[in-house]
């Protein structure tokens, strides 16, 4: 299985609830940077799996939407929101494995995404995803295996990055 972990763009202050924020402009900018480099580089979802709060379905929709060969549907999981626990998202990845589940995204919040990187890296500490960016892990035994992290996705560039993990664990 291949997971990208996607961080939702930045995000407005002006809401009266915290799930009810929206993308910014420059939120809206970077996840449309973020979709256009994953098509460059050829990557495909099987499946896109978003939190409920409002920043992350419009970053995951916007990022599908700017992979134009191939659109797959969003789908929202109670699993990814901000409180969550990384051990229910490594349940929600080993039963995506078993349905075919070849190329993941899932689009959520930190703390919860470094954790969850963490957790499938086999390291104790994972450095958190800045706001819009995408990291790619290979997961050759599926989400209960230590995976190894492929590359990172700049939001503001849309450049790769490559992953450098110390034997201490970043």
């Amino acid at each position: 299985m291949r997971l990208t972990l996607i961080r939702h763009g930045d995000a407005s202050q002006e809401a009266s609830r915290d799930e009810e924020r929206a993308l910014t402009k420059r939120g809206r900018a970077d996840s449309r940077r973020v979709g256009r480099a994953l098509e460059r580089r050829g990557v495909r979802f099987s499946a896109v799996i978003t939190s409920p709060l409002v920043r992350a379905v419009q970053t995951a929709e916007i990022v599908v939407g700017a992979m134009d060969r191939r659109r797959v549907r969003v789908t929202v999981s109670n699993v990814l929101v901000p409180e969550g626990q990384p051990q229910n998202v490594i349940k929600l990845l080993e039963g995506l494995a078993e349905a075919d589940g070849k190329s993941v995204a899932l689009v959520a919040h930190e703390p919860l995404l470094s954790r969850v990187a963490a957790l499938v890296l086999g390291v104790s500490r994972f450095p958190p995803l800045r706001k819009g960016e995408a990291l790619r892990i290979k997961l050759a035994d599926g989400p209960s295996r230590p995976g190894s992290a492929r590359w990172r996705l700049d939001p503001e560039t849309g450049r790769r990055r490559r992953v450098h993990l110390s034997s201490k664990a970043t």
